[in-house]
Protein backbone atom coordinates (compact mmCIF):
# COMPACT_ATOMS: atom_id res chain seq x y z
CA UNK A 1 0.00 0.00 0.00
CA UNK A 2 2.76 2.48 0.80
CA UNK A 3 5.64 3.59 -1.35
CA UNK A 4 9.00 2.60 0.02
CA UNK A 5 10.20 5.23 2.47
CA UNK A 6 6.92 7.11 2.85
CA UNK A 7 5.61 7.28 6.37
CA UNK A 8 2.09 6.58 7.55
CA UNK A 9 0.17 9.14 9.57
CA UNK A 10 -2.77 8.58 11.88
CA UNK A 11 -5.78 10.50 10.58
CA UNK A 12 -8.39 9.31 13.05
CA UNK A 13 -9.64 6.75 15.50
CA UNK A 14 -12.92 5.08 14.62
CA UNK A 15 -15.11 3.96 17.49
CA UNK A 16 -15.89 0.61 15.90
CA UNK A 17 -15.07 -1.62 12.95
CA UNK A 18 -18.07 -0.47 10.90
CA UNK A 19 -17.01 3.18 11.15
CA UNK A 20 -13.42 2.25 10.21
CA UNK A 21 -14.68 0.36 7.15
CA UNK A 22 -16.81 3.33 6.06
CA UNK A 23 -13.77 5.62 6.35
CA UNK A 24 -11.64 3.13 4.41
CA UNK A 25 -14.27 2.93 1.64
CA UNK A 26 -14.53 6.74 1.39
CA UNK A 27 -10.76 7.01 1.06
CA UNK A 28 -10.53 4.13 -1.41
CA UNK A 29 -13.22 5.68 -3.63
CA UNK A 30 -11.01 8.76 -3.92
CA UNK A 31 -7.87 6.75 -4.68
CA UNK A 32 -6.34 6.93 -1.20
CA UNK A 33 -4.99 3.74 0.30
CA UNK A 34 -5.37 3.27 4.02
CA UNK A 35 -4.29 0.96 6.81
CA UNK A 36 -6.64 0.15 9.70
CA UNK A 37 -5.23 -1.15 12.96
CA UNK A 38 -7.46 -2.47 15.73
CA UNK A 39 -6.04 -1.43 19.07
CA UNK A 40 -7.68 -3.89 21.44
CA UNK A 41 -4.86 -6.06 22.81
CA UNK A 42 -7.41 -8.57 24.11
CA UNK A 43 -8.92 -9.32 20.69
CA UNK A 44 -6.49 -12.22 20.24
CA UNK A 45 -7.95 -13.70 23.43
CA UNK A 46 -11.52 -13.55 22.14
CA UNK A 47 -12.56 -10.18 23.57
CA UNK A 48 -15.67 -8.66 22.06
CA UNK A 49 -14.79 -6.82 18.83
CA UNK A 50 -17.15 -3.99 19.75
CA UNK A 51 -14.87 -3.09 22.65
CA UNK A 52 -12.05 -2.04 20.33
CA UNK A 53 -11.34 1.18 18.54
CA UNK A 54 -9.59 1.29 15.18
CA UNK A 55 -6.77 3.59 14.12
CA UNK A 56 -6.88 4.69 10.47
CA UNK A 57 -3.60 5.57 8.74
CA UNK A 58 -2.76 6.98 5.30
CA UNK A 59 0.45 7.93 3.54
CA UNK A 60 1.79 11.30 4.64
CA UNK A 61 1.34 12.72 1.14
CA UNK A 62 -2.40 11.92 1.28
CA UNK A 63 -3.02 13.22 4.80
CA UNK A 64 -4.57 16.60 4.03
CA UNK A 65 -6.93 15.29 1.34
CA UNK A 66 -7.91 12.29 3.51
CA UNK A 67 -8.73 14.51 6.46
CA UNK A 68 -10.86 16.72 4.22
CA UNK A 69 -12.74 13.73 2.81
CA UNK A 70 -13.52 12.49 6.31
CA UNK A 71 -14.84 15.86 7.37
CA UNK A 72 -11.89 17.28 9.30
CA UNK A 73 -12.27 20.91 8.29
CA UNK A 74 -9.12 22.03 10.12
CA UNK A 75 -6.57 20.83 7.56
CA UNK A 76 -4.40 23.94 7.72
CA UNK A 77 -0.73 23.32 8.33
CA UNK A 78 0.80 25.14 11.31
Amino acid sequence: MTDKGESLVLIGIAENEMEANIWRDILKNDGIGSFVKGNNPLSALGAMPGMASFEVFVQASDEQRARWLLGDQDTSED
